[in-house]
């Protein structure tokens, strides 16, 4: 009886001191800042986005046809879409029972024939062929063999009544790489490579191939009808004024410690936030930065897909980021990477200029969002501070005067330190 006694009274000890610590989390995390305590340490301490290669290898943009000359593109919704999920297929069983056919000088006519429907999965930098593979779960000998080690869009001819192979072209430029499946009597059964793409000639929106070139050119039967963006800056205050406690309600979340906070307006105009490893910088022309001193946790050297997933979870854990991002770019530096990221909304590109921090800024953001990773931790981050929201609003506009001007239809935002957003044009 008496070791049962002692027995509970450990149990009950513990119990209090598990409670004591509990309490005490309480009253320094969340009483003191009126805040939740978790999100700071899975925002600062960010885990690896839960599919990182996947994110790493998905097109910006989708660009379809039905054979008919007449083109549409998908920019929202591209990593979930039906299309994407058919490249999957189509690449993984290249890898797997593909052929290589021939390496040409790249033949727009080929690509793109009459009555052949095509999906062409566009990147916005030159995939690196190795790094590709590998997220398939394959070796590079497939693409190596064949001498391909880079590209830039991949176009794909499902099996139409002429040819019941699945064409595969990688391309890089002037040069293209071309790969043939030949489905087994199964999965010509199964229908497993058919997939229906919609006709978009005659439709207010499509798009039509410039000569010699994979440049897809807007062009318009009717009055183009489109939803307008709006533009809110959520580090203002309701009547529009820059404020250091309604910044530092909303910068946070880059701190594992918000009541550690020290925070001033220097006389550049920078609102300041920082801690003893974390500096929050607010410039003049509307740009958060973020900055990380504290010590890496690791020698090894990490990859570019582990530096990738830990920008890829940094910018999920930013509760004021809520549109479309996609990779538009990366370079390395020393142990790590910088990952430049684009913006889609409503099925469209935001095309951003140049967009300098302030008087004197020689390091403009050249895209709405950059990241820059060390051994697999964000050690800086900068991005344009506003959010975009789809009006409720319909505009139509004409079009005509721009189809010869532009290539791109889309959002653009740029000319600091007055923003312009226009609705067609980039």
């Amino acid at each position: 009886m008496g070791r049962l006694i002692s027995y509970a009274k450990s149990i009950a000890i513990l119990g209090l001191a598990a409670l004591a610590v509990y309490m005490a989390m309480q009253l320094w995390f969340v009483s003191i800042t009126n805040r939740s305590f978790l999100p700071y340490l899975q925002a600062r301490f960010a885990s690896s986005a839960p599919d990182g290669a996947g994110q790493f290898v998905r097109p910006y943009r989708i660009v379809y046809g039905s054979g008919d000359g007449s083109f549409d593109i998908m920019y929202s919704g591209v990593y979930n879409s039906d299309f994407w999920h058919y490249g999957q297929l189509v690449i993984s069983e290249l890898f797997q029972n593909g052929s290589f056919v021939t390496s040409t000088e790249t033949d727009h006519d080929l690509l793109l024939l009459p009555g052949v429907a095509v999906l062409i999965f566009e990147y916005a930098f030159d995939m690196d062929a190795t790094i590709f593979s590998q997220t398939f779960g394959r070796t590079g000998a497939t693409f190596s063999n064949a001498g391909l080690t880079g590209f830039t869009a991949i176009a794909v001819h499902p099996p139409h009544e002429y040819d019941n192979a699945v064409n595969v072209f990688f391309i890089n430029g002037s040069n293209t790489w071309q790969f043939s499946i030949t489905p087994t009597a199964a999965q010509m059964r199964d229908d497993v490579f058919e997939i229906e793409i919609p006709s978009s000639y005659g439709a207010a929106r499509s798009f039509a191939v410039m000569d010699d070139s994979l440049h897809f050119m807007p062009t318009f039967t009717q009055n183009f009808a489109y939803n307008p963006i709006t533009v809110t800056n959520p580090y203002e205050t309701q009547a529009g004024f820059l404020h250091l406690s309604v910044i530092g309600e909303q910068i946070e979340h880059f701190f594992s410690n918000p009541s550690s906070i020290t925070q001033g307006l220097s006389g550049g105009g920078i609102y300041t936030f920082s801690n003893l490893t974390t500096v929050v910088r607010y410039h003049p022309w509307d740009v958060i930065e973020y900055t990380s001193f504290r010590t890496l946790g690791r020698t090894n050297p990490t990859s570019l897909i582990e530096d990738f997933s830990a920008a890829v979870a940094f910018i999920n854990a930013d509760p004021n980021i809520n549109v479309e991002f996609h990779l538009a770019g990366y370079e390395n530096i020393g142990r790590g990477h910088v990952f430049k990221f684009g913006y889609t909304i409503n099925n469209f590109p935001l095309e951003l200029a140049e967009w300098f921090t302030g008087p004197g800024c020689t390091n403009p953001l050249l895209h709405p969002i950059e990241i820059t990773v060390d051994n697999g931790r964000v050690i800086r981050y900068r991005r344009v501070a506003f959010d975009f929201a789809v009006s409720s609003n319909t505009f139509v506009h004409a079009g005509a005067e721009l189809l010869y001007e532009e290539t791109t239809l889309g959002f653009s935002i740029g000319d600091r330190p007055f923003m312009r957003l226009q609705a067609i044009g980039g």
